[in-house]
């Protein structure tokens, strides 16, 4: 499927069964993928840049520049390679999801991106392959021509543009709104829900008002919320809320009829929880 040069250096593997896994590429460069389950199934996380220059404040991975664009290759390999580790560990894989939410921005590297999520949804079973960004404006135009399997994950973070620039500095060149009027093109002509991302912070976007902008923000037809908690990363000023804060935020959304989910945190140990992929650390 791929003749990419990707050499497993480290791979870490915590009591859920979750599993990170550590590539040397061909030029010295260092990427992270992790796999992992959840109530949909087993799936996979990849990465499409080699670190990232989006610059989120709550992201270890932003610590790692300057970011390379992987290969379609390179992100097909991390797939490929993952498959047949676990295959090799006596698991049984029929892959429910793939996302390229890990290392980078994917709408930064675009045509490898949609190549590699057209390679991968064909060696798959899967109905989707997802991708997160933090909200490339252009790119999420373009986006909405390309083949529908492709599911919009947008880290929105925050329900005013001086939060998230608090939290996504780079991302000044286009606010809040200006990224939902592109999600909401996507949900129209794509007809699927753009999935927004919230990830709490305690005492930074988790207060009732907060709640209440976001359902002013989001149309709950084009709209659905995936709430993450914060994976702690050693001297980052954020504070984890606690579990029982994300329900009472779910609830004030879904009272107002919008779809909510909380997501549960996976590898947040190995350090493979969202957030927390720097594979450079050690280098």
């Amino acid at each position: 499927m791929t003749d990419a040069a990707l050499r497993l250096t480290e791979r870490h593997i915590d009591d859920e069964g979750t599993a990170k896994y550590l590539w040397t590429l061909h030029d010295g460069r260092r990427v992270e993928t992790v796999f992992f389950s959840h109530h949909a199934g087993p799936g996979q996380c990849l990465s499409t840049q080699t670190g990232c220059a989006i610059g989120c404040t709550f992201c270890a991975t932003a610590l790692q520049r300057p970011a390379r664009n992987l290969s379609a290759d390179e992100i097909v390999a991390q797939a490929v390679q993952v498959d047949e580790d676990c295959r090799e560990r006596g698991l049984t894989v029929p892959w429910r999801f793939v996302t390229l939410s890990g290392m980078g921005e994917p709408l930064l590297n675009y045509d490898n991106m949609v190549e590699a999520a057209r390679r991968l949804y064909e060696w798959t079973d899967i109905e989707v392959v997802s991708l997160t960004t933090s909200g490339v404006v252009p790119r999420i135009y373009q986006l909405a021509d390309e083949p529908t399997y492709l599911q919009l994950h947008v880290s929105l973070h925050a329900t005013s543009d001086e939060t998230r620039r608090q939290l996504i500095p780079t991302t000044r060149k286009w606010g809040i709104e200006e990224i939902l009027t592109a999600a909401r093109h996507f949900a129209r002509t794509r007809g699927r829900r753009v999935i927004a991302n919230y990830l709490l912070f305690e005492s930074v976007n988790d207060r009732i008002d907060d709640a209440r902008r976001l359902v002013d923000l989001l149309d709950p037809e084009l709209f659905e919320v995936h709430l993450l908690l914060w994976n702690e990363i050693p001297g980052f000023p954020f504070r984890r809320i606690d579990d029982h804060r994300v329900d009472e935020f779910r609830e004030l959304l879904a009272d107002a009829g919008l779809m909510a989910k909380p997501m549960p945190s996976k590898g947040r140990d190995i350090q493979a929880g969202c957030g927390q992929l720097l594979a450079e650390r050690s280098a």
